[in-house]
């Protein structure tokens, strides 16, 4: 297909459609979970960097158009662990967990003459970040490709100090990233630290300090001699307009002490991606531009407040693909520009495993290698996205993911606007990296695969509310963990039979002289005591601090049965109590269960 006929064709960005014209609105790109909308939502990448969700079918929009995560923070919120808001869990469940690694016993080596005596950016920048709760397998990464690795992270306190006391810190000793720096090295790639603030309070401080700018330079330039690294990347999330003059002087004072200490040091700074065409958002990206190399745009989910359709182009009226590098390189020289992608993807509860479902149910981020193994790989032409259903006990889920068809499109994408790359978010979440990171570069993966199934059977449907419970069906047993292999998938007609394995979903009517019903009951054991569930709304959750676990999970409910046997992680506090939070796709459902006080 010739290049003008692909990008007419590259109608991904805007309302992705994770699961057809009912479904929960768009998987379009958002990198980071953006900070937190809402009580209990997803705020973005890595990472990150973030993303934004909503529950029950829809998706919440940020008021910028970005989601939480720099996958779990570029990244689930945006990028990176954030300690006390929604943004935490989210990153969980990808993986951002404290990790406890050998510190070095030796120095990383230094880049070699041929790459330091070169200009900070490489003529085609494919930029990815290596988050600190993924160096045990960093070892395994395949970074032929890349031109710049960028660990994630350390965060900066208010008066711009470093946090020498958290897992980013930890990491940042230790062995395996020495290893991981020596090895980048070798390959003729960059290796870049990224430093955090998330928190609004903190940022506010640290924006409007005479001396953080100073202080935080002064960390940092031993800093990266110390490790032999190649220079910085900013990621400072934070909210409205009030920081955007304080942000702007503190960037340009840390990158000229930088400059001056290293002017082959390389800077790059993480923004939403809707900033440029946001005068009254967080960042000046006009302002900002000299202080920097490039931006890395977390251009991840966007469109979350749209509604899925079956015709969602690039260039739609909302934030897109197109939109995001259309407004930033007319602020901007596009060689100022790196697009962003995410190696995550987002599952739904669907009432069954076609294209044309609606979902059932609230959505949840998952990484591309969670994706990639749930169930075969299909393709939907319409946003030009790789998806997959499958079953968990009965119940069909869908992902909609990055694939390597859809890396390459963003790559010639990129290409064609003449941005200076494109970058990921974030290493480790990806289960093929040789073809995805060969797609990013420009190497076409070949044609796609088929569209998927036309009819499958449907999942089990909740009675209407007052109706007489239905005839309990075959037990589904504990959902499997993540990463275990998915049920068959069945492929009877639409409408047609039951669950796999799990027979006919049909049941008979209620006896003629029943005139009582018996209310649904939910159960679980805490702290050896068997409690009483009330059902809420689905991640509604406003402070998910861990709060222990609940056990032997039983319901008479038809909705929650599937979670029978289950044990759930508990969180607090909703509204002054603890919460029980069944989560996709470790879980049938996504789902939150008030706790008795």
């Amino acid at each position: 297909m010739r290049l003008a006929e692909k990008l007419a064709h590259l109608v991904r960005g805007a309302n992705r459609s994770g699961v057809g014209t009912g479904a929960a609105s768009a998987f379009a790109r958002v990198r980071r979970l953006a900070p937190a909308i809402g009580a209990g939502l997803f705020c973005l990448v890595m990472l990150c960097g973030g993303f934004v969700l909503g529950m029950g079918g829809s998706a919440v929009p940020s008021s910028h158009h970005r989601a939480a995560a720099h996958t779990p923070g570029h990244r689930l919120r945006s990028h990176a662990a954030r300690a006390g808001d929604a943004g935490n869990a989210a990153l969980a469940r990808l993986g951002a967990t404290a990790v406890h690694l050998a510190p070095a016993a030796a120095a990383p080596t230094a880049a070699p003459a041929s790459l330091v005596d070169q200009p900070p950016l490489a003529g085609r920048e494919n930029f990815a970040f290596a988050p600190y709760w993924t160096l045990p397998q960093s070892s395994s990464f395949d970074i032929t490709g890349l031109s710049t690795l960028a660990y994630f992270s350390i965060d900066v306190n208010a008066n711009g100090t470093l946090d020498e006391g958290g897992p980013g810190w930890s990491g940042f000793q230790s062995q395996a990233l020495a290893d991981l720096i020596t090895r980048a090295h070798a390959a003729g790639e960059r290796v870049v630290l990224t430093v955090t603030d998330f928190d609004q309070g903190s940022l506010d401080a640290l924006t409007s300090s005479p001396t953080a700018a100073g202080t935080l330079a002064a960390a940092l330039v031993p800093l990266l001699q110390a490790k032999s690294l190649d220079g910085v990347n900013y990621d400072f999330e934070g909210e409205g307009s009030g920081d955007q003059a304080g942000l702007t002087n503190l960037i340009a004072g840390v990158s000229g002490a930088l400059r001056a200490a290293d002017p082959h040091w390389q800077i790059t700074m993480d923004t939403y991606a809707s900033s440029a065409g946001d005068p009254g958002g967080f960042y000046d990206i006009g302002a900002l531009a000299p202080s920097v190399d490039a931006f890395f745009i977390m251009d991840y989910e966007l469109n979350l407040a749209g509604t899925a359709s079956a015709a969602s182009p690039l260039t739609s009226g909302m934030s897109s693909s197109q939109t995001t590098l259309a407004q930033y390189t007319a602020a901007v020289p596009a060689s100022k520009v790196i697009l962003g992608t995410p190696f995550f993807g987002i599952d739904w509860p669907t009432d069954n495993g076609t294209m044309a479902a609606t979902a059932s149910g609230g959505a949840a981020d998952i990484a591309d290698s969670q994706a990639q193994s749930n169930g075969p790989e299909y393709w939907d032409p319409v946003t030009d996205t790789a998806w997959t259903s499958y079953q968990v006990g009965g119940q069909w889920h869908e992902s909609y993911y990055e694939g390597a068809n859809g890396l390459y499109d963003v790559s010639q994408l990129a290409s064609h606007d003449g941005a200076r790359g494109v970058g990921i978010w974030a290493l480790g979440m990806e289960s093929d990296g040789p073809l995805m990171i060969a797609a990013l570069d420009g190497i076409s993966p070949g044609n796609p695969p088929g569209t998927g199934p036309q009819a499958t059977s449907t999942s089990p449907v909740a009675p209407p509310a007052g109706a007489p419970p239905a005839a309990a069906a075959p037990a589904a047993g504990p959902p499997p963990a993540p990463g275990s292999a998915p049920a068959p998938t069945p492929t009877t007609g639409a409408g047609g039979g039951g669950a796999a394995g799990g027979g006919s979903t049909t049941t008979s009517a209620p006896a003629a002289t029943t005139t009582t019903t018996t209310a649904p009951t939910t159960t679980a054991v805490r702290n050896g005591v068997r409690v009483v569930l009330t059902p809420v709304a689905a991640n509604q959750v406003s402070n998910l601090t861990p709060a222990g676990t609940v056990t032997d999970f039983e319901s008479t409910d038809p909705s929650f049965s599937c979670l029978d046997g289950a044990a759930l992680d508990v969180r607090g506090n909703l509204l002054g109590r603890a919460a029980a939070e069944a989560v996709t796709p470790a879980n049938c459902i996504t789902q939150d269960f008030e706790l008795p006080s």
